[in-house]
């Protein structure tokens, strides 16, 4: 079975937010969203003998609904954003996590191009790739909700740069170009997108 990302594109409604409010919390409403990665493991190549990547590597993004809530009597008597400004908030709370998730799958098919003389030589190349986007997503959300950001959403002008943000990463190819195998160019990753405008995490 060919690698694959599952999850990256979902278009979030707030009928996807099932579980209870946090009636502590100050704000209107919480995204859950997560990704799993089983082992990378390598296999012999029949040509070679050499190890390579096992091309079974699959990446699944989740929209955690029973830890997903929103609070709508607030929401809906909120004067200054609408429910469609609070639900594109949370919708970038999935988008950073998926963006992550893709990058990171993207660095892991790299190394299919490499051979190796064995598992831990794989492990060697792995390790450096996990440690990068090891917590990186809960990083960038915590940069996108700062007051000096989009302040959870509260922020217009700020929520708006963030909204590009992610859109540019989305959208925009590599330079220099890059394609998966079945032609697919790859996008910037969102860590480039946000240093190219001065944002670090």
């Amino acid at each position: 079975m060919p690698s694959k990302l599952v999850g990256l594109f979902k278009t979030l409604t707030w009928a996807d937010f099932s579980g209870p409010p946090d009636t502590k919390s100050p704000h209107l409403a919480f995204t859950s969203a997560s990704f799993s990665l089983p082992p990378v493991m390598g296999v012999k190549d029949p040509g070679s003998g050499q190890l390579v990547v096992n091309d079974n590597i699959t990446i699944t993004i989740t929209f955690n609904a029973s830890k997903s809530w929103k609070k709508m009597a607030e929401i809906t008597a909120k004067k200054l954003r609408t429910p469609d400004d609070i639900l594109k908030h949370e919708q970038g709370h999935y988008d950073i996590v998926a963006l992550t998730a893709r990058d990171l799958f993207i660095d892991l098919m790299q190394l299919k191009a490499r051979t190796y003389a064995d598992q831990t030589a794989l492990n060697a190349d792995v390790a450096p790739i996990l440690k990068k986007y090891g917590g990186l997503e809960q990083k960038i959300i915590n940069k996108y909700d700062s007051k000096s950001e989009s302040d959870h959403g509260e922020s217009g002008p700020g929520q708006t740069r963030w909204n590009g943000f992610i859109k540019s990463a989305f959208t925009t190819a590599r330079t220099p170009a890059q394609s998966a195998p079945d032609g697919t160019s790859y996008k910037i990753p969102l860590l480039d997108v946000l240093k190219t405008n001065g944002i670090t995490v």
